[in-house]
Order: C-alpha cells, then sequence, then structure tokens
C-alpha cells in the first residue's frame, strides 16, 4: 500500500487560510502484476465528525479500511473545523474531489466511481457536497467545478438540520452563530433533483444527534426524486463508527455492549451492497 498526504492549498496553488487544515490522505493500494497492472477501482472520501470542533481518528482510518478491503482507493480529508466557519471546510471537500478525479489514472481511480461518506459533523460536511456543489462558493474552480460533485455519497448518523432537531453545537460552529448561514445550511432546504444519490443511517437511540436529521434528508429526498436508501436502527449510541477493534478499545466495545445492537456493523454490508448496485466496483 502507498498512502501520503496532499496538501489541498499548496496543490491548487491557493493561499492557506489562518486556521486551515485542508490536508487529503491517500491509502492507495498500488496496482500489481498478479490481479493487473492497469486495474482500475472506485473511490472514497471519508470526512470524519467531530462536531466541526476536530476530526474523528475513530472514524477515519478504521473506515477507510473497510473500503480498502472492498477494493476501493479510499480518501481521508482533514477538513478545517472551529474556529474556521462556513465554506473553508466545504471548498476543502470540492478540491478533495477534484483533486481526486485530476490524478484518477495515476492513482488508479474509475474518475466517474468516486463516492463520499461522511459521519456526524462529517455527514453535514458529506451533505454539503451532495447538495451544494453548483453553489457560487466554488467558482474559485471554474472549470473543474462540476469535478467536485460525488457519484454517490453515504450520510451516517448526519446533522443536516439546523432547525428543532439539530445537533446545535455542529450548527454553530459551522456558522459562528450567523443566523442566515444556520438557515442556509439546513441542508434537507438545499435537496434538489440534482442532488446526489445517498445512503443514510441513523439510531433512534442517539442522544448527541436526532435521528429526524436522516429522516428530514430522506423526505427531501423523496419529494425531489432523488435515489436514496435508509436505515434507521432502534438501538445504538452516537459516534460508534465501525464499532469494532479498529475504532475502540476493547474495554469501549465491552461497556458499550448492552446499548449497541448485534446487528449495528450491518450498515458496513448494506452500504457496499447499494454501491456495487450503483456500480461501484473494480474494473478488471
Amino acid at each position: 500500500m502507498i498512502t501520503k498526504t496532499i496538501n489541498l492549498y499548496e496543490y491548487f496553488g491557493i493561499e492557506k487560510p489562518a486556521n486551515a487544515r485542508g490536508d487529503l490522505a491517500i491509502l492507495n493500494p498500488g496496482r500489481f502484476r498478479e490481479y493487473g497492472i492497469d486495474r482500475k477501482r472506485p473511490a472514497v472520501l471519508v470526512m470524519p465528525g467531530g462536531g466541526y470542533q476536530y476530526t474523528s481518528e475513530r472514524e477515519a482510518e478504521p473506515v477507510a479500511f473497510k473500503f480498502l478491503a472492498q477494493g476501493y482507493v479510499p480518501f481521508i480529508l482533514y477538513y478545517s473545523v472551529a474556529p474556521a466557519t462556513y465554506p473553508q471546510a466545504f471548498k476543502e471537500s470540492a478540491m478533495a474531489m477534484v483533486y481526486i478525479r485530476e490524478n484518477a489514472e495515476e492513482l488508479g481511480v474509475l474518475p466517474s466511481k468516486v463516492s463520499a461518506i461522511g459521519f456526524s459533523a462529517g455527514g453535514h460536511l458529506c451533505g454539503c457536497l451532495a447538495t451544494l456543489t453548483g453553489d457560487s462558493v466554488l467558482d474559485f474552480l471554474g472549470n473543474k467545478k462540476p469535478l467536485a460533485k460525488p457519484d454517490a455519497c453515504a450520510l451516517m448518523y448526519p446533522v443536516i438540520t439546523s432547525g428543532a432537531k439539530s445537533h446545535g453545537g455542529s450548527i454553530a460552529n459551522i456558522s459562528g452563530g450567523d443566523k442566515e448561514l444556520m438557515e442556509f445550511l439546513s441542508l434537507e432546504k438545499r435537496v434538489s433533483k440534482d442532488s446526489v444519490p445517498a445512503y443514510m443511517f441513523a439510531t433512534v437511540n442517539d442522544g448527541c444527534v436526532p435521528c429526524k436529521n436522516a429522516l428530514l434528508m430522506a423526505c427531501a429526498y423523496e419529494e425531489n426524486g432523488v435515489p436514496f436508501s435508509l436505515h434507521i436502527l432502534e438501538k445504538g449510541t452516537h459516534g460508534l463508527s465501525v464499532n469494532d477493534v479498529t475504532s475502540d478499545t476493547n474495554k469501549a466495545l465491552q461497556d458499550r455492549a448492552p446499548s449497541t445492537p448485534v446487528n449495528y456493523n450491518d450498515w458496513i454490508n448494506q452500504l457496499f451492497t447499494w454501491l456495487n448496485e450503483r456500480g461501484f466496483i473494480p474494473e478488471n
């Protein structure tokens, strides 16, 4: 496996703003003669959660490894967080998508099969990619702007709304407390017929980000005729990530086992089945 990290601001020749991060980690499995030196794979951009305060390592590499095992080239975006506000992280996510497609040949990526997955606040950022890539804030990309739109996305216990069932901390951090921006970033109101097909997952017992967020997004998708697959479990606390030894200590897994459904990790195979049905499989 080949790993490296790209400074997206440096790659695009853009001056890095204060408090910005914008680092893209690449976990490239490489191409070897045994299974075809010219093999091309689907890609995924992983966006961890963290309330727009930090980027959770538990929702970064452990998630990327699941995709790696399914034949994907995974990328992890370490995006800017508070005190940085919208659209800084969104611009970085768009730059990451463009980078992946521009370098698809070198990376062994299928440029028409680039997905994105986000958890919690990262799910909000992923939702921005699903709904807002036509916005003027991405005009700095010029004729590369269409490359920023994913071909599919997964919104995992996502922050979506700024309304009554909002995760107030995430929305406050990304908006800087600006009321008009809060309203704009209530993503269930930004869905259109051109939004990206989405897999959505949440739990009823999530005491941090209410499952109403995913429900609101699913309803908006249905109203606009956009394909989606919605999965809501009764049990399960917030931030479970992949819920195994790659994302948690043995003690953490044991301590929360009574409140975690035995089928929680079914989302992993469900998501890959949904993506496979959309053509996200390696070529050759």
